[in-house]
């Protein structure tokens, strides 16, 4: 195999592994407990199936803003491959990629696709301040 190559490959295999490293170790991954939702505190919840692709581009939106609402406002992923997460979708009828915004009694205050915008997905979640 040519030095090239082996260089290449080298080079791809080190730039998926720093991708891994940034996308699981250095964002904070979305907590599955759905209980948080009524206990008090206003929840977001992005309905997401792992294997496609809106579920996961919506979650790098949410992930961009949560950090400004994070101490008013739970977040949380209702996980279409678990049995509480099907429940939850069921119960609301939505489906990867949608968000749902419950207020601190766990009641719907708006269930939308999240937005493109990340001025418009915030001015989303501070209907819930």
């Amino acid at each position: 195999m040519a030095k090239s190559v082996k260089a290449l490959i080298v080079v791809v295999g080190l730039g998926f592994l720093g991708w891994l490293v940034l996308t699981y170790l250095v964002v904070k991954p979305f907590s599955t407990d759905l209980s948080v939702i009524g206990e008090g505190k206003p929840v977001v919840v992005l309905v997401h199936e792992s294997y496609m692709p809106a579920g996961m581009e919506a979650m790098e939106r949410l992930n961009q803003v949560r950090g400004a609402f994070e101490s008013d406002i739970k977040f949380r992923v209702a996980d279409l491959g678990t049995p509480d997460g099907k429940t939850f979708a069921s119960l609301h009828d939505v489906f990867d990629g949608a968000m749902v915004l419950l207020d601190g009694q766990g009641e719907p205050v708006r269930i939308t696709l999240v937005p493109e915008s990340i001025v418009s997905l915030k001015q989303e979640i501070e209907r819930l301040r």
